[in-house]
């Protein structure tokens, strides 16, 4: 599910709140209707307030946006922590409210958005009849005020925004042919970074520290680079299903040349588990590890040198 990018709308304060001793927060639904004509169409159906997945601010939907925003939460893939993280934060926290029922939004869901006390200022930003948020002062101007570090050009190449050394985009490569990657020596090292120059293509970017961080906090650029392992794993005739990697139907040494006993995908390989391991996917790349190790030995016959570095990956 997209990361949604930081949104402009309207922001109204809000003057009738009241916490009771649950912590409870309670907004009068008859102020708010009356803000903006975009609001009194929100505030006067049926509402449902969560909290927001990447702000510490409470989303308002109508009836009918989150029902189908719901749909999109439950068909995230379940081996994926981010995304269950997401799950929980967005599902667990719903609060419903019928077209007359007053808007008392309760504790843990209150103080996940700061709603925390009477005498702090609280504000409602409306972007359409649909969705709004409501945000505590401090945090609003925390947020605003925060500047982007600009990011890397490797960051910006996972991402899409930007092209390698080629003038490639990351859909670009990933659209290729198997005789295209099989014969191309200078991509590898885009879609799996690592922290150490490559000597096969010098203008490949080298993995930042800032850049692990980057990819520890983003659950968008991780999955950009489980659709790069995807497409891999198709060329080395595999595929990853429900969490695990299986082999496909008709792998053989003769038409995938990694099952044999050396060579420069071994390489690569090492190269593909270490990448997923500094790049906070340790879970995935034990698992590629494990499935490149056992069928390159039953399947094939990689040599023990091989082996011995697709062990030592994740260390």
């Amino acid at each position: 599910m997209p990361k949604p990018a930081w949104k402009v709308g309207c922001a109204y304060p809000v003057n009738s709140i009241t916490i009771n001793w649950q912590r409870a927060a309670t907004l009068d639904r008859a102020e708010l209707a009356g803000l903006s004509p975009e609001l009194n169409r929100l505030m006067t159906g049926k509402l449902v307030a969560t909290a927001s997945p990447d702000w510490p601010a409470i989303l308002l939907y109508s009836q009918a946006r989150w029902d189908a925003l719901s749909e999109q939460l439950w068909a995230l893939p379940n081996d994926n922590p981010e995304a269950r993280k997401v799950q929980r934060r967005m599902l667990g926290n719903a609060q419903y409210f019928d077209v007359t029922e007053p808007l008392m939004l309760e504790q843990p869901l209150s103080e996940f958005g700061g709603f925390t006390s009477e005498k702090n200022r609280y504000w409602l930003v409306s972007f359409d009849e649909t969705s709004a948020e409501l945000w505590p002062e401090h945090n609003l101007i925390s947020i605003a005020e925060t500047t982007k570090p600009e990011e890397s050009r490797l960051i910006q190449f996972m991402r899409g925004e930007s092209r390698d050394h080629q003038g490639r985009t990351i859909d670009d490569i990933l659209a290729f042919d198997d005789f295209w990657l099989e014969h191309t020596h200078d991509f590898v090292q885009w879609l799996f970074p690592i922290p150490e120059a490559s000597r096969a293509n010098p203008m490949a970017p080298i993995l930042t520290q800032e850049d692990c961080d980057v990819f520890k906090r983003d659950s968008d650029l991780k999955q950009q680079q489980r659709k790069a392992l995807d497409r891999m794993l198709a060329f080395y005739g595999l595929v990853r299903r429900n969490g695990v990697i299986e082999a496909l139907p008709g792998l053989n040494p003769r038409d995938h040349i990694w099952l044999k006993a050396g060579g420069h995908n071994h390489l690569r390989i090492t190269r593909i588990i270490r990448s997923l391991h500094y790049c906070h996917q340790p879970e995935l790349a034990r698992v590629v590890q494990e499935a490149f190790i056992t069928l390159g030995q039953t399947q094939g016959y990689v040599n023990e040198t091989s082996i011995g570095y697709w062990r030592s990956a994740t260390k």
